[in-house]
């Protein structure tokens, strides 16, 4: 049985999306994957029991039924930390017990590593001390937005200390692939540390549902609430003059609104131009033509209490930590493997055959 862990750089550098890319495309070579998140940070609570989103997302798109527990068997809750800082914990033997159980009968194992390589210091378990507890090798995920990127890569690298210990590197979310291509790659590859793939920005996997986004809100969609998947890759704020907005709204595709239940020009102009969605602040209703059409083209409107400013605060979190949720993103994560890493050097290194 073969083993790969997923490392970053950072959080949200899209270690999830690759961990699931990877399962997916091994699976469709006949491989029997399985897939471990020793740390839980995302959470969530179903039937009683505190599961890991992510883990939870997985697991769901590729098909597994091992326990979410046995997955997850460690979460990163406020008490769990408070017992590593106050009267320390040994964690090591449980995570490798659950890794064993989760390994049996599989081809290969990804095992998804902490928020970042440091992440688990100070209780001795991070990505670098898991590797070696669990004898494989990480593969890094850059998030790689400019050239200073580097400089991030070389201190994992040197966090590391053993070369061998690092497969490689995949830049994900880049900016400028040839930039990356012609500066970032020759340079690396020259200090030892193989560069797999470079993964354009995407706008399809930095989307969120409309669900995703009423929950995350606290909201509940007044209409249209079957569009709940529907996917949003932008958002206006409402504050200009309606003509003016539906000029800037037709250069955009996939966007969502965010204005005042009191400016029915610009909810039109939104909906003239194709929104995705219509979040409205302040308590404040929209008009009964305004719902009517809404519900005709199909958009779901949705009432927030906060005002704009801070709900738009609340979106730009939001969307800067957009889950590979859905068909079309899974489809989307699939593709992008395929076409920017070199899947068969990666697989080489883990040593599984496709």
């Amino acid at each position: 049985m073969k083993s790969i862990l997923i490392g970053s750089c950072e959080g949200y550098s899209g270690k999830s999306a690759v961990c699931m890319g990877i399962s997916l495309i091994l699976r469709k070579k006949g491989l029997k994957v399985g897939y471990m998140k020793p740390f839980g940070n995302q959470f969530r609570e179903i039937d009683g029991v505190l599961v890991d989103a992510d883990a939870r997302n997985i697991r769901a798109a590729i098909g597994l039924t091992d326990p979410p527990e046995t997955m997850t068997p460690v979460m990163l809750t406020h008490d769990f930390y408070h017992r590593a800082l106050t009267k320390g914990v040994d964690i090591g033997s449980e995570i490798k017990e659950a890794y064993e159980k989760l390994s049996r009968g599989k081809d290969a194992m990804i095992i998804e590593g902490n928020e970042d390589l440091a992440g688990g210091i100070m209780y001795d378990m991070s990505d670098i001390d898991m590797a070696k507890l669990l004898d494989t090798r990480i593969l890094l995920i850059s998030r790689y937005h400019d050239m200073q990127e580097v400089d991030n890569i070389l201190n994992d690298l040197r966090m590391i200390g053993d070369p061998d210990l690092l497969i490689g590197v995949v830049l994900n979310d880049v900016l400028d692939p040839d930039e990356a291509a012609d500066l970032a790659v020759p340079f690396l590859e020259r200090h030892g540390i193989k560069v797999f793939g470079i993964i354009p920005r995407d706008p399809m996997l930095k989307s969120v549902s409309v669900g995703e986004i009423a929950d995350s809100l606290g909201s509940e969609i007044l209409i249209r609430d079957d569009k709940r998947d529907t996917l949003v890759e932008h958002f206006f704020v409402g504050a200009m003059e309606a003509n003016t907005a539906l000029r800037y709204f037709r250069r955009v595709k996939n966007f969502a609104l965010i204005t005042g239940g009191d400016r029915s020009d610009i909810q039109l102009a939104a909906l003239e131009a194709g929104t995705k969605c219509i979040i409205l602040t302040g308590s404040l209703y929209p008009s009964s033509t305004i719902l009517g059409t809404a519900k005709e083209r199909g958009v779901p409107v949705m009432v927030v209490s906060g005002d704009t400013m801070s709900t738009v605060e609340e979106m730009e979190i939001i969307m800067g930590k957009a889950r590979i949720l859905g068909e079309e993103k899974l489809r989307r994560i699939e593709e992008l493997l395929d076409e920017h890493v070199d899947m068969s050097a990666l697989c080489s290194e883990i040593g599984v055959t496709v």
